[in-house]
């Protein structure tokens, strides 16, 4: 191999060690959405998917409600936040009290959580929260329980 030959071999390693450092360190560096780190801003339900949501529930300082699965008998709820597992909780319960449900129990594990609570003298669901795909995120899934359709199964 000649000089030149060489020459061109090592600028060509060199390139590829500097390129290969920038990626490396790019990604080691990622706090969750940034670009390139995989997670993305999670995508607001429409306004005719949160207009199912039960009267008055309002999620918007909790997180980002992402999907609303309106069923017979319950809809459901999933998103993402940003806030703390502590503060989520207390986010949710304030979330129901403001619509007419009472808080009926919790269950902080540390790495998820779960929160009851009732509407008259019926369980009306639960909301659980668990990490995120993304660092310092949580998912939720809230699930409300239509009394009348509690009573209509009896």
């Amino acid at each position: 191999m000649n000089q030149a030959t060489r020459a061109a071999r090592s600028r060509h390693l060199a390139v590829a060690v500097v390129l290969t450092g920038v990626t490396a360190g790019g990604l080691a560096g990622c706090s969750g959405d940034e670009a390139g780190s995989g997670c993305t801003a999670p995508v607001p339900a429409d306004a005719a998917a949160l207009a199912s949501l039960p009267q008055g529930l309002d999620l918007s300082r909790l997180g980002t409600v992402t999907e609303v699965v309106d069923q017979p008998g319950s809809v459901v709820a999933r998103g993402v936040t940003k806030e703390p597992l502590e503060r989520s909780t207390v986010l949710i319960q304030d979330a129901l009290v403001a619509a007419g449900y009472e808080p009926g129990g919790m269950d902080n594990e540390g790495f998820e959580a779960e929160v009851f609570f009732t509407k008259g003298s019926y369980a009306a669901g639960q909301a659980v929260l668990r990490r995120g795909t993304c660092e310092g995120q949580w998912t939720f899934e809230l699930t409300t329980v239509d009394p009348a359709a509690a009573t209509s199964s009896r």
